[in-house]
């Protein structure tokens, strides 16, 4: 799920900035097909899924109750500081860290997800290529959508790790789309749909490479 909000976050971004033009505007159905291709594989690096729970081990009932009525915003800072509790008493927590930079991205603090991705890359057992990718893409929307050399750096290691790590892909795609590369986007899609991973929505991709074969 975090990196479906973090691909969201992003893509919203995109359209906002670009909405200007007619040309843009024609761009925008495909970015919106990408948001239905974001993924939930590998969000959480280390155990596949999410491990944050509310502190204190409250109880689902009281959860629900605390939480009922709050904004996606004040929800999300909720989890922010609870969150930032729990590192204040295991700041060495790799996963939370990970948890915590997802929340930022929602919240649009690019600099700070950047931040603390960069303390799960360095927490976590081995190299993983989906805390790469989530680190390239905060620093991505932190330096304005440009692929940095930093980024680039970021996004090979993902690959070595992983050809076809969707995440790092879909990034990819889409800033090559942004700048009229529009081959590019057209042949990094198709290696995503080539990987054949279970949860890739294939009808949504296969449109957004005829969407963008149009405009070559």
């Amino acid at each position: 799920m975090g990196f479906t909000v973090l691909l969201v976050v992003g893509l919203l971004i995109i359209w906002r900035g670009h909405a200007s033009s007619d040309r843009e505007s024609a761009r925008t159905p495909i970015l919106l097909s990408i948001v239905l291709l974001a993924l939930s594989v590998g969000v959480y690096a280390f155990l596949g899924q999410p491990t944050y729970q509310p502190a204190g081990g409250v109880s689902n009932e009281a959860e629900n109750s605390d939480l009922a009525g709050l904004t996606g915003t004040e929800f999300n800072q909720k989890r922010i500081e609870e969150i930032q509790n729990k590192l204040r008493d295991d700041k060495q927590n790799g996963e939370l860290w990970y948890a915590l930079g997802n929340a930022y991205m929602y919240a649009s603090e690019y600099a700070n997800a950047a931040l603390s991705f960069s303390y799960s890359a360095r927490l976590a057992d081995e190299p993983q290529a989906n805390i790469f990718s989530a680190q390239a893409t905060a620093i991505y929307y932190r330096d304005g959508q440009r692929l940095s050399t930093e980024v680039d750096q970021l996004l090979d290691q993902a690959l070595a790790l992983d050809e076809n790590n969707l995440p790092t892909l879909m990034l990819l795609a889409s800033d090559y789309f942004l700048n009229a590369r529009y081959q590019k986007a057209i042949d990094t899609w198709q290696q995503a749909l080539d990987s054949e991973h279970p949860d890739l929505n294939r009808v949504e991709l296969i449109t957004a490479i005829n969407r963008a074969k149009k405009l070559l």
